[in-house]
């Protein structure tokens, strides 16, 4: 053996504050928005079915334990996506309505800011177990949301306001797709086109409900500019 004594192997310098200093705070909020964002990256790329916590930290380039920190599971992960969303979603619905076609508009102009986590809720939710509450949600909310263009009068039947139900259900799902659409830009509309094209239907569609329930169609309360 050689008598030159090995010199053991150098480990990385630990991240810490001055001698005599605290060691520098990590700011967790923000840590926890560049998960959320690392996290939209993935689930866009891999799917919401198929991308694990494991490829959110690999993204950030960090262990994942540093993940489970501050999101113990990807539930609570997809939770804070998609809860904030539904947040803003449903405090932008208390605003005044803006006239036919305004709703699409607020809803497009709004995902623009994350289009990537709106198309995630719009089109791959349903069909991941931990989204698919999520998605149920924003049905339902969107639902609500539409029933006040179709109410029944105070006065119709049980078949009118059966009429006035069904027609608010089952426009949902339109409304779903002709968001999604102009938030990919794949309708080959601008906004201004897009926001006639769907006020009309609205329009229409709303006509022909009321008198389906054979309603006088009421008419609604004045715009409010944006």
């Amino acid at each position: 053996m050689s008598g030159v004594a090995k010199v053991p192997p150098t480990k990385a310098p630990v991240a810490r504050g001055r001698p005599g200093q605290p060691k520098p705070r990590v700011d967790k909020a923000a840590r926890g928005l560049a998960v959320l964002d690392a996290a939209v990256e993935v689930f866009s790329e891999k799917g919401l079915q198929v991308a694990t916590m494991q490829d959110v930290a690999d993204r950030m380039g960090v262990a994942k334990i540093l993940i489970y920190r501050l999101y113990p599971s990807r539930q609570s992960l997809i939770d804070a996506l998609f809860g904030e969303m539904l947040t803003r979603i449903e405090a932008d619905a208390g605003r005044p309505w803006g006239g036919y076609g305004s709703s699409i508009a607020r809803l497009v102009e709004m995902s623009r800011a994350n289009p990537k986590l709106a198309l995630l809720l719009l089109r791959d939710a349903r069909g991941a177990p931990e989204a698919a509450v999520w998605r149920a949600a924003l049905e339902a909310l969107l639902t609500k949301l539409i029933e006040p263009f179709v109410a029944p009068t105070p006065k119709a039947s049980d078949a009118a306001r059966a009429t006035c139900r069904h027609a608010a259900r089952t426009f949902m799902p339109f409304v779903i797709e002709a968001w999604a659409a102009g938030v990919e830009e794949t309708d080959g509309m601008d906004d201004a086109t897009r926001t006639r094209w769907f006020g009309e239907i609205v329009r229409a569609w709303r006509e022909a409900t009321y008198a389906a329930a054979g309603l006088t169609t009421p008419p609604l309360p004045p715009p409010h500019a944006s």
